[in-house]
């Protein structure tokens, strides 16, 4: 449940609706199923939680949209990677149970996904996955402390700046929506 007043999408007026359709659009296919156990968009979830400022819905999710495009360095595995390392140092129910879904719809990979919630650090990762989700969890407990040499720790395993740059703005993403979801009350009830 949201602890503000949402529009269910029933009730959405041009500019909501369009922001839905195009909301949706952006999306990767792991997320068209409801994840069970979550509040659903209809009205609970954290899309809905948006929808009384539908220009701030359509400006956040396009974000979402072009940093999950295919065409940028990172895989469907490392944006949810990022996405759940993310959540679960931000300790954000709705978002860490929703995004080891979707790595696990992503992966099919059910023992990752448990390890993962257990500590990234003792997940089966390869080198360069760990170093990213150190990097997000840092993004997310202190981005002051990040130093030019995380960047050519970076490089040496593989990412190149734009992925360097995927990797940054994917965590800080995920710590905005972890932010609104526990702020307005997203699955907290």
């Amino acid at each position: 449940m949201t602890w503000i007043r949402t529009i269910p999408k029933s009730q959405a007026n041009d500019e909501y609706r369009a922001a839905l359709e195009a909301q949706h659009a952006w999306y990767p296919s792991e997320y068209t199923e409801q994840v069970p156990g979550i509040p659903d968009n209809d009205g609970d979830g954290i899309v809905a939680a948006h929808s009384l400022i539908p220009h701030a819905l359509q400006h956040a999710f396009a974000t979402f949209g072009a940093l999950m495009d295919p065409k940028l360095p990172l895989t469907r595995k490392q944006h949810e990677l990022i996405a759940t390392v993310v959540s679960q140092a931000n300790c954000t129910s709705y978002c860490s149970i929703s995004h080891r879904e979707f790595l696990r719809r992503a992966t099919g990979d059910d023992a990752l996904v448990e390890a993962i919630h257990r500590d990234y650090r003792t997940a089966p990762l390869s080198e360069a996955d760990r170093l990213m989700c150190a990097y997000a969890e840092q993004v997310t407990r202190d981005a002051t402390r990040i130093q030019r040499e995380d960047m050519d720790r970076l490089r040496a395993v593989g990412f190149d700046d734009t992925a360097i740059l995927q990797i940054t703005q994917i965590a800080a993403w995920f710590n905005y929506i972890n932010r609104i979801a526990d702020a307005l009350g997203v699955g907290r009830e």
